[in-house]
């Protein structure tokens, strides 16, 4: 009877011990904090036109984020700019950050449209709305919604450095 209750005993533990466990995995990760980093042409072609949008990727989070892609769509001055869609996988470190590249699709008429509320303006605002598509186990979600806001100066998208900022 002792070996039987000392084996219960271990089950006992080892049970709680896997409940434990289970527990801290269950700790729910913070979406990452996106920002538009950088915008160029990449081609103007018929009625659409294609950008390359690198995404600024900050990881707040205690482990390492294994991103297999992103959807996204940009709105520049409240207005429907572009909606882009990259496989590129990254692995973001725990409190860390990096870039991914996005190519973007608008068409010809919302880029006039948006020219138009150019005069006079020294910087525009953006959103950029999307989900980040995970890797990396069936503890993690699959996906982390983000939705993003800041400004870019009109200077950097005609200036110096070709279209991007």
């Amino acid at each position: 009877m002792t070996g039987s209750l000392l084996h219960r005993s271990a089950v006992v533990i080892g049970l709680a011990g896997l409940i434990a466990g289970c527990a801290g995995l269950g700790k729910p990760l913070e979406t990452p904090r996106i920002s538009l980093s950088n915008i160029r042409m990449l081609e103007a072609s018929g009625m659409e036109s294609a950008f390359l949008v690198q995404l600024r990727v900050q990881n707040p989070n205690e482990v390492d984020l294994d991103i297999r892609g992103v959807d996204c769509d940009v709105e520049i001055n409240g207005k429907p700019f572009a909606y882009g869609i990259s496989n590129t996988p990254v692995r973001i470190p725990a409190f860390g950050s990096d870039t991914i590249p996005v190519k973007v699709y608008t068409s010809v008429i919302d880029i006039f449209k948006g020219l138009l509320n150019l005069q006079g303006r020294e910087d525009l605002s953006y959103q950029v709305r999307g989900n980040v598509r995970m890797g990396g186990g069936a503890f993690l979600p699959s996906s982390l919604p983000f939705d993003s806001q800041g400004t870019i100066s009109v200077k950097d998208l005609s200036g110096s450095r070709r279209g991007s900022f």
